[in-house]
């Protein structure tokens, strides 16, 4: 036997049925954030603006479980398919300026176009992996969204 709490389903020996993205969305409305599984070892995480337009995206390494000092590594033809469906070459607009850093197998490249910047992280230890990506971030330069800290 079930009881209705509100809009949760509670089973009679006490034991909390999760709520649905549905349940959260009657309670609270649209999300302002939404994370997706984008390809095999692949997560998309974006935030939106108010008008519910994408203002930044993070590109980086599912599941959730790993910690900062072994962060696994992704696809690099991977998180560069999600980048192009993300922030398609065709809207990022003029490049504007590129730069890179290294320290050890690590290396960021940052690169700041007319209407979005890209920082992607990769791990260049072993050059003849296909996994090289860490992490990518794509920053939405719209009037409406948050201004970034550089």
């Amino acid at each position: 036997m079930r009881i209705l709490v509100g809009s949760f389903l509670i089973a009679t020996a006490s034991v909390l049925l999760s709520p649905s993205s549905q349940d959260f969305h009657n309670l609270y409305g649209e999300p302002d954030r939404e994370r997706f599984a984008a390809r095999p070892g692949i997560s998309l995480t974006v935030e939106y603006g108010s008008d519910h337009l994408a203002c930044s995206a993070l590109i980086d390494p599912q599941p959730l479980t790993y910690s900062e000092e072994h962060v696994p590594l992704m696809s690099s033809e991977g998180v560069s398919e999600v980048l192009e469906q993300v922030a398609p070459a065709a809207i990022r607009g003029k490049q504007i300026s590129t730069s890179l850093t290294s320290i050890g197998c690590n290396q960021v490249c940052l690169t700041d176009y007319e209407n979005v910047s890209i920082m992607r992280s990769t791990h260049n230890c072993a050059p003849s992996s296909q996994d090289q990506d860490m992490r990518t971030a794509i920053t939405f330069k719209r009037d409406i969204c948050p201004k970034q800290n550089k």
